[in-house]
Order: structure tokens, then sequence, then C-alpha cells
């Protein structure tokens, strides 16, 4: 049986690599808080490894903002 372990440094890269991520991604939807979500993401990957992250993510992804497209508007109408 082949088995993955997060520990360490590698744990912690991953955990950084993701809240980065996630705020970047909810400033980039005009999200009031989104250093909340990176830091919420950062402790529950750490401190509870790869669920606590991932449970936190989907929950994430389940609220974010929806990106809406902008109206256009045609010169001469």
């Amino acid at each position: 049986m082949v088995s993955i372990e997060l520990g360490g440094p590698l744990l912690l890269a991953t955990a950084a690599l993701g809240a980065a991520w996630l705020y970047r991604d909810a400033k980039r939807r005009a999200m009031d808080t989104a250093d909340m979500w990176a830091v919420g993401f950062f402790v529950a990957f750490v401190l509870l490894p790869v669920l606590g992250g991932l449970a936190v993510f989907v929950f994430y992804l389940q609220n974010r903002n929806r990106r809406r497209g902008s109206p256009v508007t045609v010169p001469g109408e």
C-alpha cells in the first residue's frame, strides 16, 4: 500500500499556497472577508491536515461571490 504523508515543511508550504490562492481569488471577487477565509484555510489545513483545509475550501467555493458579466454598451444607441 502506498501512502502520501504531508508533514513539516511540505504541509506548511501546501497550506500557505492554498491560503494565498484563496485570498487572491476572494479579493478579485471583491469579498470583504478575504483575509479571514485565507487564515481559516491555513489554520484548518494545519490543525486538521488536509481534511480541514478541504472542508474550508469547499465551503468557500459554495459561498463565494459569483462573477457577473459587465453590461456592454453599444455606441450610437
